[in-house]
């Protein structure tokens, strides 16, 4: 049987809200499992607050869930010895929202990467370790490198720098790679181009991806087969390849969503528009039963009662919803 190379399960983070005198508890992710395979492309799609930010992070050890377990490779991350947990840490990497804030304004280019090389002892000579940040640079569009590896992060356009952002997470050759939201703060122009440089990477290095964003249209540079899962306060409401998701989007939420997406032709876009009532709820407030049920064109008496869980529809698409 193959082992995942992660495994969530039953995963609950509860943070608490300072209200007066009193710390309000909530769960920002509430009952999520999530498995990802060696070299799979897995897309976590969500509007802020939805709790996708906190679960990448709970996969990378950032974050210790209040509920659940984490396994890398088959072993609990929380009960492994610690060489093994090292091999763990070196073999796992962050790429943040922030090009602007996740560079250290007072380093170049090369001084960035070549510390990680020096700090982890990844080559024997300062040769070698240019050597393998050239390299690194290319694979990520920054060529040549020598024109990039003196300059400052603020010398850098917000492309620039967030290619030096995924080539730090790239140099370790990592097996797993959460990016968070990696080009919500680029130009649209630009977020195509940055994307399509990070899957072509974690590709040709067999590297799992967690792709963590708010926007399904970046999703599809990573082809119809891409599992994703949707999450609405904290849950994942609907589960199943992009194809499938797109042609047969299932959940009320998911709907909403892809409703959103521009459309050239007014005709197509009034015909598919579906219209939730209402903002998100105070996570201190959520309604009972579906967490979507205050905001739902389909509502039932059903939905504010009782709590929905995944249900599988086929082998690859699940959704929770009283509708199926």
């Amino acid at each position: 049987m193959c082992v995942s190379l992660i495994e969530a399960k039953g995963i609950v983070v509860t943070f608490a809200i300072r209200k007066g005198l009193k710390k309000l508890p909530f769960n920002a992710v509430d009952n999520v499992d999530l498995e990802i395979e060696q070299g799979m492309i897995v897309g976590l799609l969500g509007e802020s607050g939805s709790g996708k930010t906190t679960l990448g992070k709970v996969t990378l050890d950032l974050v210790k869930p209040t509920k659940g377990i984490v396994k890398f490779m088959g072993k609990d991350i929380r009960k492994m010895y610690k060489e093994d947990y090292r091999k763990y840490r070196l073999n796992v990497q962050y790429v943040p929202q922030d090009p602007y804030a996740s560079l250290h304004p007072f380093k170049t280019t090369k001084d960035i990467l070549m510390d990680i090389i020096k700090y982890h002892k990844l080559v024997h000579s300062d040769k070698e370790a240019l050597e393998l940040v050239s390299d690194t640079m290319i694979k990520v569009g920054l060529n040549p490198p020598e024109k990039y590896l003196n300059k400052y992060p603020f010398q850098l356009s917000g492309g620039e720098r967030q290619r030096v952002s995924i080539a730090r997470a790239l140099l370790l050759k990592p097996m797993y790679i959460v990016a968070d939201e990696p080009v919500t703060m680029l130009d649209a122009s630009l977020k195509g181009a940055i994307v399509s440089t990070l899957k072509n990477a974690i590709q040709a290095m067999r590297t799992s991806l967690l792709f963590i964003t708010h926007e399904i249209t970046l999703l599809q540079y990573f082809g119809s087969q891409t599992k994703v899962l949707v999450m609405y306060l904290g849950r994942v409401v609907e589960q199943a390849p992009l194809g499938e998701l797109l042609q047969n989007p299932l959940h009320p939420y998911t709907q909403a969503l892809i409703s959103a997406i521009p459309v050239a032709d007014p005709k197509a876009r009034a015909s598919r528009k579906l219209l939730l009532r209402g903002s998100p709820p105070s996570p201190l407030s959520k309604p009972p039963g579906c967490p979507l049920s205050d905001r739902c064109p389909f509502v039932t008496e059903k939905c504010h009662k009782e709590e929905v869980v995944l249900k599988a529809i086929s082998s690859k698409h699940l959704v929770a919803c009283h509708l199926y």
